[in-house]
């Protein structure tokens, strides 16, 4: 770092001469910027999100994996998930493959998913069908081949009932299993 850091320098005295030249504007201050070590700063960005998550101060949001797709929910979303799925009406359901979460202000990112028991995504089945009807048209050129085929995929729509934060960031993960 220190090694282009004095490069950069150099190249800045070179086309400065000694006033405001081409790459004043770019290069600010290269002199290294007193900060806290990483350790202090980390336990202040963590203790700042566990106030946030106390305040409640504002909406929560969730990345969610489900059937092989990613979806972005908040309270009240629904949504609409193709395919075959076993849960009934009515049912409700946990979304336990959390790969993102947080508010406005901050952001959990899992690697690759956020540790279980941290956030609690929780949903409703509110009904089960088919699809609107998909035309599916083929056809040769000069050939006399055409064929239409008509498709309805099941789907089921959810109601995303919550999303919670825990008040526990950075605490040692529970054996789920």
């Amino acid at each position: 770092m220190a090694l282009i850091r004095a490069g950069l320098q150099r190249l800045v005295n070179v086309f400065n001469g000694g006033q405001a030249g081409i790459l004043s504007r770019f290069v600010t201050s290269l002199s290294p910027v007193e900060s806290k070590t990483v350790p202090e700063t980390t336990k202040d960005v963590i203790a700042e999100c566990n106030n946030l998550i106390e305040k409640n101060a504002s909406r929560n949001f969730a990345i969610v994996h489900l059937l092989g797709k990613q979806w972005r929910v908040t309270d009240g979303d629904l949504l609409v998930v193709e395919g075959f799925w076993p849960p009934s009406i009515g049912d409700k359901i946990r979304l336990d493959k959390v790969l993102v979460a947080g508010t406005k202000d901050f952001s959990l990112i899992g690697r690759p998913l956020v540790q279980p028991g941290l956030v609690d995504v929780t949903a409703t089945v509110i009904s089960k069908g088919l699809s609107h009807t998909r035309t599916h048209f083929k056809k040769k050129r000069r050939k006399q081949f055409m064929r239409i085929n008509f498709v309805r995929s099941p789907q089921t729509i959810l109601r995303i009932n919550s999303v919670e934060i825990a008040n526990k960031i950075n605490e040692a993960p529970k054996n789920v299993f």
